[in-house]
């Protein structure tokens, strides 16, 4: 039987036991199950109080041991237990057959620097959600393998810079099949739906450029749309403003009936520097939906709409100008949708097997 060690930043902090699960995190989790579906013995290396929500979310599949790492609150500390974990592990069993590293985190290069590749484990394979920082590029140097970006814009950090790894772009919405268009179109005298999907409590993902549109749409256009926007920890009330509801978070089961009630998406991210798009799974979903999106000109999503689908806008006065243009033509919205869900289908499907086979154990 093939073995990983799994390594990953957010499984090294305490977790709170009624804190949501987002993102990378359901991500990480969906793709432990995956791994050990398919035959691979999994060990996840995490901070003890993840342990309930491992086997609950991965269903406790026999191939999977959870390695309890305790940094005494210190993610930085547990890294480090986690990796003399590894190493016992690696001693008495023999090498792991790769090092699953789930993110860039330069809280785990003292780890790393602790791990030997040939005697710990025979390859590396990090999937890169993220830049990469100098550090962090020294302590993966030597390490023999694939790293795996979840984005252009994110391999380029990686590249030309004497990685004994390779580097590739590979990723998508897992649970893909769940996102598509709805059976029939919504009745023509309906409401124009836009929405706007994330962490909207974080300022980075837009929502007051979405908002600001909105409100900049002629009178007799925005008499005929609604803005959704979801979600928010605690949403904000709009009062003034009839047409815009605002969401707490709900689970991911219940996105995409979301979607499929909506009829466009506004994807307005911006770049702040220390926080910003690095591949935006909530566009991917919306284009698998058959939404046309409006999208903010940040490389990660250019790249997306290359092939069509979408319409760029800079500032809310473009974003409004392209709402305007959507509101009015049933068919452009048809047209981009369609265009968007087969670049969709063809480049953001993940698959957990491609991965296993491609680029964690290729030779196994």
């Amino acid at each position: 039987m093939s073995s990983a060690a799994f390594l990953e930043k957010v499984f090294l902090d305490r977790r709170e036991k009624t804190a949501a699960l987002r993102g990378v995190e359901l991500f990480n989790l969906r793709l432990v199950r995956d791994l050990c579906a398919r035959g691979v013995r999994v060990s996840l290396f995490a901070e003890p109080s993840w342990e309930e929500t491992v086997l609950r979310e991965t269903g406790a599949p026999a191939q999977l041991r959870f390695v309890p790492a305790d940094g005494r609150g210190s993610s930085m500390w547990a890294g480090f237990s986690a990796a003399r974990a590894l190493r016992r592990a690696a001693r008495r069993d023999g090498p792991f057959g790769a090092l699953l590293l789930g993110n860039v985190a330069n809280r785990l290069i003292p780890a790393l620097w602790l791990l030997r590749a040939g005697r710990d484990f025979r390859r590396a394979t990090l999937v890169a959600h993220r830049e990469t920082s100098q550090r962090f590029l020294r302590a993966i140097r030597k390490l023999p393998g694939r790293v795996v970006a979840v984005s252009e814009p994110v391999a380029a950090g990686f590249r030309g810079k004497g990685l004994a790894a390779d580097v590739v772009v590979d990723y998508g919405v897992m649970d893909a099949d769940r996102f598509f268009p709805p059976a029939a179109p919504r009745p023509a005298d309906a409401p124009v739906r836009f929405c706007v999907l994330g962490a909207l409590d974080n300022a980075w993902k837009g929502a007051d450029t979405a908002l600001a549109a909105f409100r900049l749409l002629p009178p007799a256009v925005r008499a005929r749309c609604e803005l959704h926007l979801m979600a928010y920890r605690d949403p904000p009330a709009f009062a003034d403003d009839p047409g815009v509801t605002a969401y707490a978070w709900r689970d991911a089961g219940g996105v995409p009936d979301f979607l499929r009630g909506m009829d466009a998406m506004l994807v307005p991210s911006r770049d702040e520097e220390v926080m910003r798009e690095t591949f935006s799974q909530t566009a991917v979903q919306g284009m698998l939906t058959g939404l046309p999106v409006v999208h903010s000109p940040i490389p990660v999503l250019v790249e997306k709409f290359d092939r069509g689908g979408g319409l760029c806008a800079r500032t809310p006065e473009e974003f409004a100008a392209a709402m305007e243009r959507l509101a009015g033509d049933s068919a452009l919205r048809a047209k981009l949708g369609a265009e968007a869900r087969a670049t969709a289908l063809a480049r953001y499907v993940w698959s957990s097997e491609r991965f296993l086979r491609e680029h964690l154990l290729p030779h196994a």
